[in-house]
């Protein structure tokens, strides 16, 4: 399209195609400028550079504007975070981009989603279903099992080390006597950035955080780094302090059902409809309690959990079990580099997620053990973190939610 003494009313961009802009000199007027400024590059002798198209105003030189919203529109399409994904672009437009950048919210409502997505805007890519990319790097715990350190490949999965940040970001010395160049203080490869995502960045403990600030303090030109997580309390403050935090909130009721409405589940519309409100606006759990069952063990439980029927606790703990062993033999079946104790943790976390919803329902209707129930709740999930047999915790977790029916909230 030759743009020539139009005005930029005259033109309309689409909102995918790529469509390349003839702009003399004396065309390039401010709202040209308005138009393309932040969604292009500009081309000199076939070289793309950052649009710096007001610089050139008085060149005699034609301008080529290469325009495509492709990434931009790919970022906007993450379902009910307008807020978090319209900041995310405007730091972009305006050249305000931050080097660090902690993405916070619940679980399962698309924070990683859109950290991939935006690394996208970012690298000026579309990128494959394997997420390969030489620029992009994505960080999990589960990548233990392809380093070359034997003791980091013998690790459960729970939490992420000290020597997978060495090798995969932060660079150093690791515990088996080798040493690791910073990936990220590398050259790029394909695009003029790097972008290191840390997902479940919560799983960090303090000498990995601690041993990541350098990093987020002078980060090499061209380097982003976001850390994912549903837990920012667990980061330390001096990492909180050099992130710009964006938030992500709970899908609203409105915003649910017309996500729902473009999926496909197996099951009864009455497990939907559960799965629905035990998810409380995620969009992640809705799909996981659905794949898992839960919401048939939820009805098979509905009277345990509402106190009308508190006997035989040691038969409810037998079902929980069952559901954690089934469900994860099936993820290990799935995926068989899966830690069976990081596969364990997840499942016992639905399982605790199910009983809050059941404890904030008994809140809502004054009950009056209600508010000893969520602290049973907080102190089961703290052993979760520990080395407790699941099994044990189970069985815990079923006789002090029965004992509280009569007022003993400590018992074991």
């Amino acid at each position: 399209m030759v743009a020539g003494a139009f005005e930029p009313e005259m033109v309309t961009l689409p909102s995918e195609d790529i469509v390349v802009v003839i702009l003399p000199s004396i065309a390039v007027t401010n709202r040209w400028i308005s138009l393309v400024r932040g969604y292009c590059w500009v081309c000199f002798s076939g070289f793309p550079r950052e649009c710096f198209i007001s610089c050139y105003r008085n060149s005699s030189v034609c301008l080529r504007v290469l325009y495509s919203s492709r990434y931009t529109s790919r970022v906007k399409s993450i379902f009910g975070q307008t807020r978090a994904v319209d900041s995310l672009i405007r730091v972009v437009n305006e050249n305000r981009q931050h080097h660090a950048w902690i993405f916070s919210g619940p679980r399962g409502v698309g924070k990683c989603t859109t950290a991939l997505r935006f690394s996208e805007l970012l690298l000026k890519t579309q990128l494959k279903s394997n997420l390969s990319h030489p620029d992009l790097h994505l960080i999990r715990k589960e990548d233990v099992v392809w380093s070359t350190n034997p003791a980091l490949q013998r690790r459960k999965q729970t939490n992420i080390p000290i020597d997978l940040l060495r090798e995969r970001i932060i660079g150093g010395k690791t515990s088996d006597g080798k040493h690791h160049d910073s990936v990220a203080f590398k050259t790029p490869v394909l695009s003029k950035e790097k972008v290191f995502i840390i997902d479940e960045a919560e799983l960090l403990d303090d000498a990995g955080q601690n041993a990541l600030l350098k990093t987020l303090e002078e980060p090499p030109l061209g380097t982003t780094i976001i850390l994912v997580t549903c837990r920012e309390d667990m980061l330390l403050p001096t990492v909180v302090s050099r992130c710009q935090t964006v938030f992500f909130s709970p899908l609203d009721d409105m915003a649910m059902q017309k996500w729902v409405e473009g999926q496909s589940f197996d099951g009864a519309p009455s497990n939907l409809s559960w799965a629905m409100r035990f998810s409380c606006g995620s969009p992640g759990l809705v799909c996981e309690s659905m794949e898992t069952g839960l919401p048939a063990l939820a009805e098979s439980l509905s009277k345990f959990l509402s106190f009308q029927k508190l006997d035989g606790y040691t038969t409810v703990a037998t079902q929980l079990i069952s559901f954690v062993e089934s469900t994860v033999a099936r993820w290990i079946k799935e995926n068989p580099n899966t830690s069976k104790d990081a596969a364990n943790r997840r499942a016992a976390n639905l399982i605790l997620l199910m009983f809050g919803v059941a404890a904030r329902q008994l809140i809502r209707e004054s009950y009056p053990s209600g508010i000893e129930l969520a602290g049973v709740l907080v102190d089961i999930e703290r052993q979760l973190s520990t080395n407790i047999s699941i099994k044990v915790l189970l069985e815990s977790l079923a006789a002090r939610w029965a004992n509280l029916c009569v007022g003993d909230a400590v018992f074991m």
